[in-house]
């Protein structure tokens, strides 16, 4: 039996960890991803970190259930079915695992992440 411990993480400063988008998913200019997992459960299952993206077109199909919270920037994500969201500061969204989607970033973008994922996210 694990030993129950809360995990907790100072402010993150400077930059994040490359995190490359798949090279055949970008669809206009050069977006450059960076991100962290910064705490994640004990069986690996759920993990909670931060994102960032700078400007540009892409696509992205969730491998995950994904909750976000946008801290900064600007992107509009249109559904592969045609819904669209404009989020920026304050807004949070989840991503269903399976959702096909494509990511216009307006402005560069960050965002405090938190994912459940289907096997252990080893990182």
């Amino acid at each position: 039996m694990s030993e129950l411990a809360i995990q907790s993480v100072g402010a993150v400063t400077g930059e994040l960890s490359d995190m490359p988008i798949e090279p055949s998913w970008i669809e206009d200019g050069d977006p450059v991803a960076r991100g962290d997992v910064l705490v994640q459960s004990s069986d690996k299952l759920l993990s909670s970190g931060l994102w960032s993206c700078t400007t540009g077109k892409f696509r992205w199909e969730f491998g995950w259930d994904e909750f976000v919270h946008i801290l900064e920037g600007r992107v509009t994500i249109t559904e592969e079915g045609g819904a669209v969201h404009e989020l920026g500061p304050g807004d949070t969204a989840h991503f269903p695992l399976g959702l096909v989607s494509h990511w216009h970033v307006h402005e560069d973008v960050r965002k405090a992440f938190t994912i459940r994922t289907p096997e252990p996210f080893v990182l």
